[in-house]
């Protein structure tokens, strides 16, 4: 069942991060692009070729499960595992910070309308850089490719590269399903404060699909 639990959901994906402190200029990832919230097309290649045709809302639990995730401007392949909320409502993060979680209580990847998320780490202090270290390194235009069990790889193109301050993130929109289909990425960010929780700041990261 698709649910999202907008009031509980917390996202802290810097719990682990480096002890380290740094400077407001350091931490500074410039907000580019715009994310859609709206309808929105597909992005269609350069070739005109029209959108594939895409299943019904009532459809949408029946799509493959997404296993792999690649972003080729970062050097990133990396398995993703399906995650939920944990019990005091934050979104679960893989344990492996290599690994890539897909949020199965929302949309999945392929859908025909709604943000289907996909979280992880940034880094952390034994086992280092994350699979989303660099996701603040993103720019619109690069794409990021999901494979699912069922063999397919879904294209998208990014549109946009927000940082926001955790306290004031949009849940209901980074994690809503319905509107037009996006990717959303997140990870943390941003300024760490290591007597203030770690990072004070998400990455988010917004694609959408790029029509075959």
């Amino acid at each position: 069942m698709l649910i999202i639990s907008v009031v509980v959901l917390v996202i802290a994906l810097g719990v682990i991060g480096w002890t380290q402190w740094q400077s407001y200029d350091e931490a500074r990832v410039e907000t580019v692009g715009a994310r859609p919230t709206a309808s929105a097309s597909p992005v269609v290649p350069e070739s005109g070729d029209t959108p594939s045709a895409t299943p019904s809302p009532e459809d949408v639990l029946e799509f493959p499960i997404p296993r792999r995730v690649r972003i080729p401007t970062l050097g990133v392949d990396a398995r993703i595992v399906p995650v939920g909320l944990e019990k005091g409502g934050a979104i679960e993060i893989p344990e492996n910070i290599r690994r890539v979680g897909w949020y199965d209580l929302g949309v999945p990847p392929g859908a025909n309308q709604g943000s289907a998320v996909l979280v992880a780490h940034r880094d952390g202090q034994v086992q280092g850089r994350g699979v989303f270290y660099d996701l603040g390194a993103l720019d619109v235009g690069d794409q990021v490719v999901v494979r699912d069990d069922a063999g397919q790889s879904l294209r998208y193109s990014v549109v946009s590269r927000e940082l926001i301050l955790k306290k004031r993130l949009p849940y209901e929109e980074l994690f809503a399903i319905d509107g037009p289909p996006r990717l959303t990425l997140i990870s943390c960010g941003g300024y760490y404060d290591p007597d203030n929780g770690g990072y004070q700041d998400n990455v988010i990261v917004t694609a959408v699909p790029i029509a075959e």
